[in-house]
């Protein structure tokens, strides 16, 4: 259950790519210049376009949509709905690394924080040996 919701009353920073003019005024510039233009909204893209807008213009660009109002990213039993949306407006995408395992990635704005509940792994110390004695 996919919901999308018009971020225009809440967050009115929020806008679409396609909302942006790409005319020049009559100073022969575009609309809108930026100091910095960072790609990606996920936990280093967001922080680092918040540290970087208190003293300097930034656009943040995030190719998906946001999480706002998407149940299957907001209520923690639903996360896994988003892993197997396979449509154009999922939260993830899924894909198969060039070693041919298979995954999904966030195409939304918070990253891969918004569609893995809270998961993480860490590699266990036999592997760390394990790579030393290969050396």
């Amino acid at each position: 259950m996919h919901h999308q919701y018009n971020s225009e009353f809440r967050y009115p920073f929020i806008k679409k790519a396609s909302s942006f003019s790409s005319s020049l005024s009559s100073s022969g510039r575009g609309d809108h210049t930026y100091d910095y233009i960072v790609v990606g909204g996920g936990t280093a893209g967001c922080p680092l376009a918040a540290t970087l807008s208190q003293k300097f213009n930034v656009l943040l660009l995030e190719r998906g949509g946001m999480p706002f109002g998407n149940a299957n990213i907001s209520l923690l039993q639903n996360f896994h709905i988003t892993l197997t949306d396979t449509s154009s407006t999922s939260a993830s995408q899924y894909f198969i690394s060039t070693d041919g395992v298979l995954n999904s990635r966030a195409r939304v704005l918070g990253g891969g924080t918004c569609i893995n509940a809270g998961f993480y792994t860490r590699a266990s110390t036999r592997y760390g040996l394990e790579l030393l004695a290969c050396l």
